[in-house]
């Protein structure tokens, strides 16, 4: 915790009334709340050397928020709530597809700086940025394939009344082909994108635990601070 750790004198202690003691204790009880809440949280193993002011470890640049020049996001309705357009997004001129739209495959940099979880992110982002790439050409085949569906499905069903049998089992054929295709692609997309959500959970519990942490140290700032108000700053438990 960044706040000085104030303990109670033996004068203090002995003299002061027993609400003052009692005070000082839940506020020496939360400081150690949250300092169990961030060493020996299930979501947060590995870090128990490292706190909310250690230097910034050292990870490849276009893995670091820190190295961003600009920092831009998705609105949350897409469903992208945790990454930041990488960099090379930004140095790279026309490097997403345009014609769809705002697309959310270049924002795949974890939006976590806090030191403990750096490298963990950054193996995060690394792993978003991969499962981008390959979603990306997933995407353009589950397209492409399903607009092809669509043109075998309209010339079969505008086929002339007196059109040989040959001609609508091999428009049958046609539709029954892209038809298992597309099935088949669209249970390659949703196995990436259960991956991403995947990081996506990491993601959270790691934000759920640093809001745990503050809203802890938060509380105890409150507390001490009421029960400075109450005494004079002269008495030696200040």
């Amino acid at each position: 915790m960044a706040t000085q750790d104030r303990r109670l004198s033996p004068a203090a202690a002995t003299g002061g009334p027993p609400g003052l003691n009692r005070s000082h204790s839940s506020s020496a009880m939360l400081r150690r709340s949250g300092q169990q809440l961030a060493t020996t949280s299930p979501t947060n193993a590995g870090t128990q050397d490292l706190n909310s002011t250690s230097p910034v470890s050292k990870i490849p640049k276009y893995l670091s928020v820190h190295a961003l020049t600009k920092k831009s996001k998705l609105s949350a309705s897409t469903g992208n709530l945790h990454g930041y357009m990488a960099e090379d997004y930004h140095q790279v001129n026309w490097p997403l597809p345009k014609m769809f739209g705002k697309e959310k495959y270049g924002y795949s940099l974890v939006d976590i700086t806090d030191p403990r979880y750096l490298k963990e992110c950054a193996l995060l982002s690394k792993k978003l940025v991969r499962l981008s790439y390959d979603q990306q050409i997933v995407d353009l085949e589950w397209r492409k394939t399903y607009k092809a569906l669509l043109d075998a499905e309209h010339r079969q069903d505008t086929l002339p009344v007196n059109a040989q049998q040959k001609t609508r089992d091999l428009l049958k054929k046609e539709v029954d082909g892209y038809t298992k295709y597309l099935l088949e692609i669209q249970e390659q997309k949703d196995l990436y994108e259960t991956e991403i959500q995947t990081v996506y959970s990491r993601c959270d519990d790691i934000k759920l635990a640093l809001k745990k942490e503050r809203d802890l140290e938060e509380l105890r700032v409150f507390m001490e601070n009421r029960t400075k108000e109450k005494y004079a700053p002269e008495r030696s438990f200040f």
